[in-house]
This record gives C-alpha cells, sequence and structure tokens, in this order.
C-alpha cells in the first residue's frame, strides 16, 4: 500500500498540482526514475538480506531498514514544493521500501511447503491488490492533502511491518562460509546467467512481456480518465476510487484461484498464457473505449482478472524455475524486477509513442504497443521444460 498507491494515484495527482501543462511527460520521468531505483534496490537488498548473519536474522532487519526509509521519503514527497524535490523523496521512498519488500517475499522460499507455494504466494500477491483496493479510499478521504495521502498508508504499513517482525522471533542468520562483497557480488544481485538457469530466465522474460500492457494502464489511469473520459475535476477522486477500487476486488478473487490451479493442476505456463491473452484484451477494450463504463470494464479485465492472475502465480512460477534455495531473496527480487520493469521501461519511451500523429498525447498508440509486447510473452512458455 506504501508504494502502490502514490505509484499509480497520488503521484500523478501531485505532479498533476506541481506542473500542470507539462504533467505526462513529469509524471513519465518521475515514474521512470522512481521504478528504475526499484529495480535496483530489490535484488541489492535481497542479495545483502540472503548473506546477513545478524543475531536478529537475516530477513527482520532489512524489513526494519526498509520500513524506516519509506517514512523518510513520504515525508519528503509530502512537504515538496518542486519537481526536483519531489523526486529526491519519490527515489528515497522506491529504494528503501524494496529492501522491506524483498526481505519479506523470501519468506515464501525460506518457510513455505513446495505444494503450497503457489497458494501463499497467490496470498501475497493478493494482498498487493488489497492494499491497492483500501489505500485508493485514502484519496477519497484526503482529496487535497499530500501528506495525508502519501503518510497514512506508510503508518499503515509500519503496523503491520512490526506485527510481522514480532511473530518472525526465529528468523536465522545466513549460514555457512560468505565471501566478501564485493564488486563482482554486487553485479551478481542483478544478474541470472541463461545457461545456468534456462528456465528461470525464460519464466523472466515472459513475465516482463505480460507485464507491459498492465504497466501502461496503470501509470495512466489518471490521465486516461482526465484526458481520454474527459472525467470532470471535481468527480475525479471518486471515479478514481472506481477505477481501483473494482479491479481490486476482482483481483483479490482471482489472485487465489490463480494459485490454486498452479498447485492443483501444476500448469503454470498455461495460467501465465491465458494471462497474456485476458490482460491484452483488456487493454484492447480501453482502446476503444468512448465512456467512463467501457473504460472501467477494460480497466477491471487488465488490473483485476489478469492482473489477479498474475498476481497468483508469478510466485510459485519463479520458486518452480529457481536453482539455488540460497538465493532465493535474490532471485526473488530479480523476478521484481521482471514484474517491474515494464512500470519503468513503458514510461520512458512512452513521450514517444504519445507524440505520434504530432500530438502529445495518442495513447492509443501507447496502450497498443503495449498489449502488443504483453502477447509476445508467451512464447518463452513453450521453452520452459521445469514445470508444465
Amino acid at each position: 500500500m506504501s508504494i502502490n498507491l502514490p505509484a499509480s494515484v497520488t503521484l500523478a495527482l501531485r505532479i498533476g498540482e506541481l506542473d500542470p501543462e507539462g504533467k505526462a511527460t513529469s509524471y513519465s520521468m518521475a515514474a521512470g526514475i522512481g521504478t528504475l531505483t526499484a529495480l535496483l534496490a530489490n535484488p541489492l537488498f535481497g542479495r545483502l538480506s540472503d548473506r546477513t548473519r545478524s543475531r536478529f536474522g537475516r530477513r527482520r532487519p532489512w524489513i526494519v531498514v526498509g520500513i524506516s526509509g519509506t517514512i523518510a521519503g513520504a515525508v519528503v514527497i509530502g512537504v515538496s514544493d518542486s519537481m526536483p524535490l519531489l523526486l529526491i523523496g519519490w527515489i528515497i521512498m522506491q529504494a528503501f521500501v524494496n529492501a522491506a519488500i524483498a526481505s519479506s517475499l523470501a519468506i515464501v522460499a525460506d518457510r513455505i511447503p513446495e505444494k503450497q507455494q503457489g497458494l501463499i504466494g497467490a496470498l501475497s500477491g493478493m494482498a498487493s491488490s488489497a492494499a491497492m483496493l483500501v489505500g485508493v479510499f485514502f484519496v477519497q478521504w484526503f482529496p487535497s492533502n499530500t501528506l495525508a495521502q502519501f503518510g497514512l498508508p506508510v503508518a499503515v504499513a509500519v503496523v503491520f511491518c512490526s506485527i510481522l517482525l514480532a511473530m518472525m522471533r526465529d528468523d536465522t542468520p545466513a549460514v555457512g562460509d560468505i565471501a566478501p562483497f564485493s564488486l563482482k557480488e554486487f553485479l551478481g544481485s542483478f544478474y541470472v546467467s541463461p545457461h545456468k538457469s534456462p528456465d528461470f530466465s525464460r519464466f523472466l522474460v515472459a513475465m516482463f512481456l505480460t507485464t507491459c500492457s498492465w504497466g501502461v494502464v496503470s501509470t495512466y489511469t489518471v490521465y486516461l480518465l482526465q484526458d481520454r473520459i474527459a472525467v470532470p475535476a471535481e468527480a475525479l477522486p471518486g471515479v478514481i476510487t472506481l477505477a481501483y477500487v473494482i479491479p481490486g476486488i476482482l483481483a483479490v478473487i482471482f489472485a487465489p484461484v490463480a494459485g490454486w490451479l498452479n498447485d492443483r493442476t501444476g500448469r503454470r505456463k498455461v495460467v501465465l498464457g491465458s494471462t497474456a491473452l485476458i490482460m491484452a484484451t483488456g487493454t484492447l477494450v480501453i482502446i476503444f473505449a468512448d465512456g467512463l463504463v467501457p473504460f472501467l470494464i477494460g480497466i477491471s479485465i487488465v488490473s483485476g482478472v489478469a492482473g489477479g492472475m498474475l498476481y497468483g502465480g508469478y510466485i510459485g512460477f519463479a520458486v518452480a524455475t529457481m536453482n539455488d534455495p540460497n538465493t532465493a531473496a535474490r532471485d526473488l527480487g530479480v523476478t521484481n524486477i521482471a514484474f517491474t520493469l515494464p512500470f519503468s521501461v513503458m514510461p520512458f519511451i512512452a513521450p514517444m509513442l504519445l507524440g505520434v500523429g504530432g500530438g502529445d498525447a495518442n495513447y492509443a498508440a501507447l496502450l497498443t504497443a503495449g498489449a502488443a509486447l504483453t502477447l509476445l510473452g508467451i512464447i518463452p512458455l513453450f521453452f520452459i521444460r521445469s514445470t508444465r
């Protein structure tokens, strides 16, 4: 909640206040830089967590570090009165929240039996959807209070991280001889060898491509509502709530269903391939939407049905293709790169696509590119052999 809500809603609203004329370009830059920060931070902190020998364990210390930095970043954003200051706060927030995310996700690989990893991974994904479902109400309750919009979700995160830390008193430190953390180790935080881990590498490519259209739809929901659907300013907070609550409910339903299907049938490739088809279909609905109802149907398909299925299957799929349990946090951090990289790459290339035709808001071209890339995500699945 502390990072997904601003990434999808409140950051866009804040940039719209600071730079109303150039909001699309400024938001593309902020979203791209923020997600790039997350891409570097998640596997790096995951690697550090895997290697930590603290008497407090190897996961708990980084959850504390992560949530502390997240608080600092939210405060900076909340008081920012310029784009540079907002960017600084966003970079801090993205960097440190991923320390907590990487360490928390590793619990699935650390503690959950293989036959339950799909379901538990799905519940982890469902939590992300539920976070947006609940968090979007902060925007409706405090439509003009930026500090509350950013700060209250972080306060909720502090409470629940504290509960998790209290329950994980048996968190164990890393064992065995560990080489010094060198430049090679640092670079190894972000690289998976296709030769040593062919199936995991193919899964990462499939994940990246599948998520592309969702990256576009989620990143530009606020501006699509403003510029394409022409929602009046006074009605925007309520419509934004609808645009996240409806898909959020669907995602909460479909995530555990997808996780159960993965565990029950073992056909992870079929579930992920179906997700790509559904996501591309929902994106096409948004492209041709000529009113609020068709738009809500489209975003419900993309972020609700397909998003829930993706949340429900990707962690279990990742664990099924990973080779080394001793690098679980690092590998899940790299998985998070594949999952979130489209949220960085698509904003960076968005200005070029938005300018197709000579304007600066060709959302149809941007959405079409996202849908095409998502469909390409089906191809690598045919070459994965370690799971069906």
